[in-house]
């Protein structure tokens, strides 16, 4: 690690890349030839200032968003779900014996046409 610069920014691009790789810090660490100690300092570090951030004296203010474009009534309720070229839309009051029987025909057919020869 000789050599490498202790700047906040060097270590935000660390731990950043860190969190996103789903190693433990001690393997990034290992595989990166970073300090542990040094990391786990700056971990410290950075998570007290992200809190010291959020913990503000001024207080909150509401703003209220309106949209661009006039408001359109739902008419439609209920979900619709595809699977290989099959649409199956249940509506809001639905009728579940009904929804079970769909499902068990749809069960039984084959998943491609590759699967028929």
């Amino acid at each position: 690690m000789a050599g490498r610069p202790e700047t906040k920014q060097y270590w935000m691009d660390q731990l950043s890349e860190y969190w996103d790789s789903g190693f433990t810090i001690q393997e990034y660490c290992e595989l990166k030839e970073l300090s542990y100690e040094s990391a786990r300092r700056w971990i410290s570090q950075l998570k007290k200032e992200r809190e010291g951030q959020a913990q503000t004296d001024e207080p909150l203010e509401f703003v209220e968003v309106t949209p661009d474009s006039p408001k359109i009534p739902c008419v439609e309720t209920g979900i619709k779900l595809y699977s290989n070229g099959v649409e199956v839309k249940i509506e809001k009051n639905f009728d579940g014996e009904s929804l079970v029987q769909v499902l068990q025909v749809l069960k039984g057919l084959p998943c491609s046409a590759s699967a028929v020869q």
